[in-house]
C-alpha cells in the first residue's frame, strides 16, 4: 500500500506552495487595455512617425499610418480576449474532487487543497488534478489531447509523468503530485496566454 502525507505535512506544504488552483488575473476595463495596445516601442515610434506626417503636410501618410495603429489595437484586444477564453477553459479543466491518500488512509478533499508530495487514486474518467509521476498502475491508459492534441490514449507505466487536465481512459493508478497550481503545465501555459 501507498503511503501518503500526513495532515500536518500537507498543511506546512500547501502554506508554502499556495493552492492548487490557475491564477485567475484582474480584469481591466476594455478602455485600459485598448490604451495598453500603445505601450509597445515599435507602436510608439509608428505614432510619433503619423504625427510627423501630419507636421510636415503628408496627411495621407499620417492617416494610413495612424489607421494601422489603431486596427493593431483592434487586433491586439481580439488576441487579449482569445487568450482570457483560453484561461477560462483551462479552469474549467481542473478538477473539483480527488481521492488522496492522507494520514495513512483514502479520503476525498478538495482539488485545491493538494500538494506536491500527495499521494492520489485515480481511475478510468478521473481527471489528473495536477503534475504527477506514476507510482503503481494496473492497465493504466490517459487521454492526453487537452494539453498535446493527440486524441488516442496513451499507455502509462510506473515513473512516468501525467499531466494536470489529462484524463484516464482506462485503469487505475496511485499517482504522487510533482507540482501543483501555476507551476504545473497547464499552469506555465496560462502564465504565457
Amino acid at each position: 500500500m501507498v503511503k501518503g502525507l500526513s495532515s500536518k505535512e500537507a498543511s506546512e506544504i500547501l502554506s508554502k506552495t499556495g493552492l492548487n488552483i490557475i491564477a485567475k488575473q484582474k480584469k481591466k476595463s476594455l478602455f485600459v487595455k485598448f490604451i495598453e495596445q500603445f505601450k509597445d516601442f515599435l507602436v510608439i515610434l509608428l505614432l510619433i512617425a503619423s504625427f510627423i506626417s501630419f507636421y510636415l503636410g503628408h496627411y495621407l501618410d499620417g492617416t494610413l499610418i495612424l489607421t494601422i495603429v489603431v486596427l493593431n489595437a483592434f487586433f491586439g484586444l481580439y488576441q487579449e480576449k482569445k487568450a482570457e477564453e483560453a484561461i477560462t477553459l483551462l479552469n474549467q479543466m481542473t478538477v473539483t474532487k480527488t481521492r488522496v491518500i492522507r494520514d495513512g488512509k483514502e479520503q476525498e478533499i478538495e482539488s485545491s487543497q493538494l500538494v506536491p508530495g500527495d499521494v492520489i487514486v485515480v481511475e478510468e474518467g478521473s481527471k489528473i488534478p495536477a503534475d504527477a509521476i506514476i507510482l503503481e498502475t494496473k492497465h493504466f491508459e490517459l487521454n492526453e489531447s487537452s494539453l498535446t492534441g493527440e486524441s488516442l490514449p496513451i499507455s502509462k507505466t510506473i515513473g512516468e509523468k501525467a499531466y494536470m487536465g489529462t484524463l484516464v481512459a482506462k485503469g487505475r493508478a496511485f499517482i504522487q503530485l510533482t507540482a501543483t497550481g501555476m507551476n504545473t503545465e497547464f499552469g506555465k501555459i496560462a502564465a504565457r496566454l
